[in-house]
């Protein structure tokens, strides 16, 4: 893997669009995979067009990631989950400090199964429990 170039100053950070090739990899195509490249800019986001980089923009990628022949493909957005794999949002151990470690094994296990990201939702409760979740949660991701 090849490293980019540090920007000279923190505004040239912010105006430097590292693009990052991977290779070696097989992207979802409809309902096949088919081997090629994945270019990514990081300003926007975007998956570029590799040949239109090299070719027009003269550009090469800043950042090279062998995948070793795995499979990219989007992930899943499950926008209302009340737990997974036992654990429910809505009940907080009494133990709080066993709450992150849960919860971690929780997003490791959804990974597995295609969701990348989702909405933890808390079933109908007490009000007391709202806010004990609310505040499990927080501590659970720091800003």
């Amino acid at each position: 893997m090849s490293c980019p170039t540090p920007p000279v100053s923190p505004d040239d950070a912010i105006k430097r669009d590292i693009i990052t090739k991977f290779t070696n990899c097989r992207l979802v195509a409809g309902s096949s995979l088919v081997s090629a490249d994945l270019w990514i800019s990081s300003l926007s986001g975007t998956i570029l067009n590799g040949q239109e980089v090299f070719y027009s923009q003269k550009r090469l990628p800043d950042v090279v990631i062998d995948l070793g022949n795995r499979i990219v493909s989007p992930g899943l957005i499950d926008v209302q989950l009340n737990g997974a794999f036992g654990v429910n949002f809505s009940d907080v151990p009494d133990e709080l400090e066993r709450f992150p470690r849960l919860l971690a094994d929780v997003n490791k296990r959804l990974v597995a199964t295609g969701v990348t990201s989702y909405l933890p939702t808390v079933t109908s409760q007490r009000k007391e429990v709202y806010h004990k979740v609310r505040i499990t949660f927080s501590s659970s991701f720091p800003a």
